[in-house]
C-alpha cells in the first residue's frame, strides 16, 4: 500500500538495510573511525547510546566491510547468562572445545584465540551486544580472559555495546580493574536537526523516491514535492529526540496513515496524530 502510493520500490526505513547503505551521523562516521582504530590496535573497547540510536547496526556494518582473511568477527548477544554459560557461548563462538570445568573452559577459550592470531593468521574481534546486562561475574571473567602472556599482549578485540548506565556502572569500584583495561569508550548520540532531515531523504531515496529539491526552484515549489514537509520533519525530530529507531517507526507510521487518507504531503498534524498511535 505504502510502495503504491509514493511510488517507492521497496518499504523505506527497514530494519534489514545493507550496512553499506547506512546513513552516517558526525557521530556515527566517528564511531567507525574509531573502530578502525581498535581493529589495528585490538584492546577492549567500550560503546554506549541510548535505546535505538543504532549501536548494532553500525557494527554490523562494521563487520560487513570487515577483511575476513585478516579478522574474525564473533557476534555474542546473549548478555543475560551464568559465569558457566558466559564461557561456554564464547567458547562455542571461537570453536574451542567445550568443558565443564571453568579452568578448563578458560584454557581453551585462550588456546583457541591464540590459534587463530598464530595459526590462521586472523585478528577475532569479539562483540557482546547488550553488555549492560551482563552480572559483575563476567566483568570479573572478562578481565581475566582478556589478559594474556601476564597482560603484556592484546590478540584480540573485545567490544562491549550497551547503554549509558554501563558506562557508569564500569566506574564502581568493582569494576575499576576491569575500567582500567578498556583501551577507547565511545558514546554514540542522537542526530541533530538537520541530520534528522538528511536521515529521512536517506532513507526515502533507498527506497526509490528521490526528494530532489532544485536550487532553481522556488522554497514553495520546492517542498511540495516532497512526502514530510520541513514542519512535518521537525515534528518528528522532537517527538524523536533524534533516535533512529522511534524516527523509523514514526516516519513509517506516518506513511501507513498517509497512504490511507491519500494524503501526497505529510504534515506536522500528521506526525503528531502517528506518534499518537506509536
Amino acid at each position: 500500500m505504502i510502495e503504491a502510493f509514493y511510488n517507492f520500490k521497496t518499504l523505506p526505513f527497514r530494519k534489514d538495510i545493507a550496512g553499506e547503505n547506512i546513513f552516517l551521523s558526525a557521530a556515527g562516521k566517528e564511531m567507525l573511525q574509531r573502530l578502525e582504530y581498535m581493529k589495528q590496535n585490538r584492546g577492549i573497547m567500550l560503546i554506549t547510546g541510548l535505546p535505538g540510536i543504532g549501536k548494532t547496526l553500525h557494527i554490523r556494518a562494521f563487520s560487513e566491510k570487515i577483511n575476513t582473511n585478516l579478522y574474525k568477527c564473533l557476534y555474542l548477544p546473549l548478555s543475560t547468562v551464568s559465569t558457566s554459560e558466559f564461557y561456554r557461548q564464547m567458547a562455542l563462538a571461537l570453536g574451542a572445545q567445550g568443558y565443564w570445568k571453568k579452568s578448563q573452559l578458560f584454557q581453551s577459550i585462550q588456546k583457541a584465540i591464540k590459534q587463530y592470531v598464530q595459526n590462521n593468521q586472523k585478528v577475532p574481534i569479539i562483540i557482546f551486544d547488550e553488555a549492560h546486562l551482563l552480572k559483575n561475574e563476567n566483568f570479573y571473567e572478562l578481565q581475566i580472559i582478556s589478559n594474556f602472556n601476564m597482560d603484556s599482549l592484546d590478540p584480540a578485540l573485545f567490544i562491549l555495546l550497551g547503554q549509558p548506565h554501563l558506562r557508569d556502572r564500569l566506574l564502581s569500584p568493582i569494576h575499576q580493574a576491569f575500567n582500567q583495561r578498556i583501551t577507547l569508550k565511545f558514546c554514540l548520540t542522537p542526530l541533530a536537526r538537520q541530520e534528522t532531515h538528511d536521515y529521512i531523504k536517506h532513507h526515502l531515496k533507498l527506497a526509490g523516491r528521490n526528494e530532489s529539491e532544485s536550487e532553481s526552484e522556488s522554497e514553495s515549489e520546492s517542498e511540495s514535492q516532497l512526502i514530510f514537509n520541513q514542519n512535518a520533519i521537525d515534528a518528528i525530530h522532537r517527538n524523536s529526540s533524534g533516535i533512529p529507531r522511534i524516527i523509523n517507526a514514526l516516519a513509517l507510521k506516518c506513511l501507513t496513515l498517509g497512504a490511507l487518507e491519500k494524503k501526497e504531503v505529510l504534515t506536522e498534524e500528521d506526525v503528531y496524530a502517528a506518534y499518537k498511535e506509536l
